[in-house]
């Protein structure tokens, strides 16, 4: 006769040995986390080791984003010690003032090539975005408002003004100027 001992298959595990699954499932877990902190550990150094490259980086270039337009100054700056050379062994006094003229030229290329380009005053009512009143003058051949005379020339860089044209605006004729006082 069998006993219930004898009559139980002998590849049935114990009770006990349900939870060891359970732990090594546990341990996949613990080490699954355990790679993704790795993991996210690394891509942490990582980003700051990017966003300091990216700060010296940005620092470079805003210390040195001028070279190109210091180097073409450079060239207007030989062209004028040229210029000067000449002056100073010139017999006529046009040779110089052609040197000037393209040094002037040139500047003004430069300038262009940079999106500066000058303000029209003359002519124009006076606009205070524009222009910076340093005098006003009656005048019978300009309406009062008007620009008659730039004293400084005012430039824009990509439309926007980086100096204003200093000018001299018209009061309007003498007449008025004085009924007005």
């Amino acid at each position: 006769m069998s006993t219930a001992a004898e009559d139980k298959p002998k590849d049935e595990t114990p009770v006990d040995a349900e939870s060891e699954p359970e732990l090594s499932e546990l341990e996949l877990a613990q080490r699954e986390v355990a790679e993704l902190n790795d993991k996210n550990l690394r891509l942490i150094a990582e980003l700051r080791n990017t966003q300091q490259r990216l700060e010296r980086d940005k620092g470079e270039a805003l210390r040195y984003a001028e070279a190109g337009f210091a180097r073409d100054l450079l060239i207007i700056l030989d062209d004028l010690e040229r210029t000067q050379r000449s002056a100073s062994e010139a017999d006529n006094v046009q040779s110089v003032a052609d040197g000037v003229r393209i040094v002037y030229e040139h500047f003004l290329k430069v300038l262009k090539d940079r999106n500066i380009e000058p303000i029209d005053a003359v002519g124009q009512t006076f606009d205070p975005d524009l222009h910076e009143a340093m005098l006003q003058r009656a005048s019978s051949e300009h309406a009062s408002g008007t620009v008659m005379e730039e004293l400084t020339r005012g430039y824009r860089m990509h439309g926007r003004v980086i100096r204003p044209a200093r000018v001299v605006v018209s009061s309007g004729p003498a007449e008025q100027a004085s009924a007005e006082d």
